[in-house]
C-alpha cells in the first residue's frame, strides 16, 4: 500500500474504494426478490402456502486475534432451518493484507469471504 510513507498511496486507494462503493450502490438489494417462509413448528402446517419453505440458514464471519489483528479466522456455517443443526462449515486462518480503514471494511474482508465461499461450493 503506502510505500513512500507520505500516505498518498493510501489516499489513492481510499478514493478508488469510494468510487467502487458508489458504483455498487446501484446494485444494492434491500428486499428479498423471492418468496420464502419459515418452517412451521406445528405438525399441521399449511401445505398450500405458495412460498418456498426456507431449508437452510447460513452466515459468514471473520474474527481477529486480539494479540495480532492481521491474523483472522474466516468462516461460513450453514444450518438446517428446521433443526438448527450444522449441515456444513468451512473455515480458514488468514493473514490480512489490507489495513482497517473506517468505512471500507468490506475491501479488507471480501477476498477471504470469497475464498471461504469457494471452499463451501
Amino acid at each position: 500500500m503506502d510505500r513512500g510513507g507520505d500516505g498518498s498511496d493510501l489516499e489513492l486507494q481510499k478514493q478508488q474504494w469510494a468510487r467502487t462503493q458508489d458504483a455498487l450502490k446501484g446494485r444494492l438489494v434491500l428486499e428479498d426478490d423471492f418468496e420464502w417462509s419459515l418452517p412451521s413448528v406445528s405438525s399441521n402446517s399449511d401445505q398450500s402456502d405458495a412460498r418456498g419453505k426456507l431449508k437452510y440458514i447460513g452466515g459468514f464471519d471473520i474474527s481477529f486475534l486480539k494479540e495480532d489483528p492481521s491474523t483472522a479466522c474466516a468462516a461460513v456455517v450453514v444450518l438446517d432451518a428446521d433443526t438448527l443443526e450444522i449441515v456444513h462449515e468451512e473455515f480458514d486462518v488468514v493473514r490480512m493484507q489490507v489495513p482497517y480503514i473506517p468505512g471500507f471494511l468490506a475491501f479488507r474482508e471480501v477476498w477471504h469471504t470469497i475464498y471461504i465461499y469457494a471452499l463451501f461450493r
